[in-house]
């Protein structure tokens, strides 16, 4: 039993998903193999969600409970996990101390804390009590503290189930499910439905089992590849978004670019960080879409190792946007003084606007760039260079193209939409 809480206690370093987020002062895929069935949970998520106190005082009686109105096996699985996501805390304590607490489902029930072992255990507990024939899975997860390029050995660090529904077997992590850790190390509840019945080829991009067959894969992927696999968060599946680029890490010399497709509701920006966690500065990224592609750039301060986010969000979603994914840069050189890319603001980036000059991000005062822009459903785009404003000309559908001298300070590109006020879409610096 000690050996067996040890392993645990090793293995619990990295099982719980970690948030990170951007907020939206300015803006600097996997295919699914598995497509996911339409299905509504509506009821059965609210009979799950209103479970009396009395149906919860055993595995059996609150197994007996949720699976009352149940019209089918998914329903139960489903009534099982709302459950659990919404009644169930981490355990942040007893992990950032290194141990594992109360993991047998009993014990869960009555302390409604846990990590990820207790988690599975009263799936599993509750799953098979419900008639479900069901597994829990262990391996690794790239969850907390987790960053790209990073190899994984040792005991495992995360444990999921898998129930089997009308003869296939279905994958399931009741504990990302809940809820994430925040960058402040609190425990936030906020229910993630991507990790219920989570197609196999999502499944991969964060979870490797210690069995192959539990992969659930044609063609099951080794531990080197789900290494090398891009980090994927489960907003990038719940927004539609599809890779250009699979691999995680990318050998790149000053600068490298990528793309990631996307549907035309979402919006998405980037940064840049040393692999250390510390910001390399702005102006080193650069983001915008074209047509269904948004294209990503990045230019390296220094030869190093970087690690280049992207954040997405719905368009008509106010607030942050979500970490979506993150590439491991190897950068075999680096400009300090290179000229960065011009910062574009929301208005830009909600507009579907896109830079095709000039691209650097310092302008030299005094000498004649082309300006060229793609604005759709702008009337007019203006070059304000201090109190002196060039207006591009139009060339074709949303197109405006002009030559503009820079002058002293900052120069920015505006835009008037349909007889509304001017609205700032790109500011370059004076080099």
């Amino acid at each position: 039993m000690l050996q067996l809480c040890a392993v645990m206690a090793t293995a619990e370093t990295s099982g719980v998903p970690e948030k990170d987020t951007k907020n939206d002062l300015a803006i600097i895929a996997p295919n699914d193999f598995n497509a996911t069935l339409n299905y509504s949970y509506e009821e059965i998520d609210r009979h799950a969600l209103n479970a009396p106190a009395s149906a919860e005082s055993s595995v059996d009686s609150l197994a007996a409970y949720l699976i009352e109105p149940a019209g089918n096996d998914r329903e139960k699985a489903r009534a099982i996990f709302r459950w659990i996501t919404e009644n169930i805390d981490y355990n942040v304590e007893v992990f950032f101390k290194g141990g594992t607490g109360p993991t047998n489902s009993e014990d869960v029930l009555k302390s409604r804390k846990s990590v990820c072992y207790g988690y599975s255990d009263i799936f599993l507990s509750l799953a098979r009590e419900a008639g479900l024939e069901t597994i829990r899975i262990s391996g690794y997860g790239k969850g907390y503290g987790y960053a790209p390029g990073k190899n994984f050995s040792g005991l495992p660090n995360h444990a999921w189930n898998a129930v089997k529904i009308n003869g296939s077997w279905y994958l399931m992590d009741s504990t990302w499910g809940a809820g994430y850790v925040s960058v402040d190390k609190k425990y936030v509840r906020k229910f993630d439905d991507h990790f219920f019945m989570t197609p196999p080829s999502q499944f991969i991009y964060d979870h490797f089992p210690e069995d192959a067959q539990w992969q659930f894969l044609d063609k099951p992927v080794s531990k080197q590849e789900f290494e090398n696999l891009v980090f994927l968060e489960a907003e990038f599946f719940n927004l539609g978004l599809k890779l250009g680029h699979r691999n995680g890490t990318i050998n790149a010399e000053k600068q490298v670019n990528v793309s990631i497709y996307a549907p035309q509701d979402v919006l998405m920006m980037v940064g840049l960080e040393y692999a250390d966690g510390a910001a390399a500065g702005d102006g080193y990224t650069f983001c915008q879409r074209d047509g269904e592609r948004y294209d990503i750039y990045a230019q390296f301060p220094a030869a190093g190792s970087y690690i280049l986010k992207a954040y997405a969000k719905q368009k008509d979603e106010p607030g942050e946007y979500n970490s979506v994914l993150e590439y491991r840069i190897n950068a075999a050189s680096g400009d300090k003084e290179s000229p960065g890319f011009p910062m574009i603001y929301g208005k830009f980036s909600e507009a579907g606007g896109y830079i095709f000059s000039p691209l650097e991000g310092k302008l030299k005062a005094g000498s004649s760039y082309l300006f060229r822009i793609r604005v759709p459903g702008a009337g007019n785009v203006s070059v304000v260079c201090g109190e002196e404003w060039t207006d591009l000309a139009s060339r074709g559908v949303d197109l405006f193209e002009g030559n503009a001298t820079a002058g002293k300070g900052d120069v920015g590109v505006y835009a008037k939409f349909h007889g509304a006020g001017w609205d700032g879409l790109v500011r370059y610096n004076e080099e």
